[in-house]
């Protein structure tokens, strides 16, 4: 973030990756791409509320650094500008990667629920109702792409 190698993309812009992610989830998705890295880097995602650094969330650095304000609730996907801007997805890599992200983020949300649990049990649970949904979904659709 601090070489200037990441930038925001747009919502008419987004890839493949990044229009599935954001229609499965029920949260706000921010889309990022990125120039660093070797040729074999992979897509992640994490929450705006996770802590990236002791006292700063990820939400904050966004802030701070690209002056993107974000909630805690917002997944912040990184793409590597390559994959990003591919002309051709395989379905079973495309499903690959999807999978692996939606089970980084079910890890991530289990330590997140203790720093929002000052939320309300009414406005927590459509939103994890939808989540699971959405998983099932993706893992659906990563299971047909794959066999």
């Amino acid at each position: 973030m601090w070489s200037g190698t990441i930038e925001r993309r747009d919502t008419a812009e987004l890839s493949p990756l990044a229009q599935i992610l954001s229609s499965l989830l029920a949260a706000p998705t921010l889309c990022l791409i990125t120039q660093a890295g070797a040729d074999g880097l992979k897509p992640f995602a994490s929450y705006g509320g996770c802590e990236v650094m002791p006292g700063a969330s990820l939400a904050d650095v966004l802030d701070e650094e690209l002056g993107i304000e974000i909630s805690d609730e917002t997944i912040v996907l990184v793409e590597p500008r390559a994959m990003s801007e591919a002309d051709y997805y395989s379905g079973k890599e495309l499903g690959q990667v999807l999978g692996s992200l939606l089970v980084d983020l079910s890890g991530l949300e289990q330590g997140q629920l203790a720093a929002f649990a000052d939320r309300t049990t009414a406005q927590a649970a459509p939103a994890g109702q939808e989540m699971a949904k959405g998983r099932l979904q993706a893992e659906q659709m990563a299971e047909s792409h794959v066999n």
